[in-house]
């Protein structure tokens, strides 16, 4: 029973420790906040503007490659559809000739107990 109250009296500690360095971690990380969110705000006040008007500017761009993309969709889509189609039907093929290969033993044992046992032709 001594043993389960030392076992404990570890873990309470050790979580202690834990809760202690993440609250250090949790201070150092808002005196930083403090520090450099205004950097941030006025990094943003000057920023901003340009990175909208280089958006603007960007957007004819943008439009021209998205219809030139589509363009080039509409026309590969179609040919996309058929390879994959043909993989498909090689694919069931392949499939069926797997299965069937390991057949051939059994189809040709019943072609020789056939020839052997089988009823003899009609004489007349």
């Amino acid at each position: 029973m001594v043993e389960f109250l030392v076992l404990a009296t570890l873990a309470l500690v050790g979580l202690s420790v834990a809760a202690i360095v993440g609250f250090v971690f949790f201070l150092v990380k808002m005196v930083l906040w403090v520090v450099f969110f205004p950097l941030k705000l006025a990094f943003w006040a000057v920023f901003f503007p340009l990175k909208l008007v280089s958006k603007m500017l960007w957007a004819p761009v943008g439009l021209a490659f998205g219809t030139l993309g589509l363009g080039l969709g509409l026309i590969g889509l179609p040919l996309l559809f058929l390879v994959l189609g043909a993989v498909l039907v090689f694919g069931i093929v392949i499939a069926i000739i797997g299965l069937l290969i390991p057949a051939i033993p059994f189809i040709l044992l019943g072609l020789l107990l056939w020839s052997m046992f089988g009823r003899s032709a009609a004489t007349v």
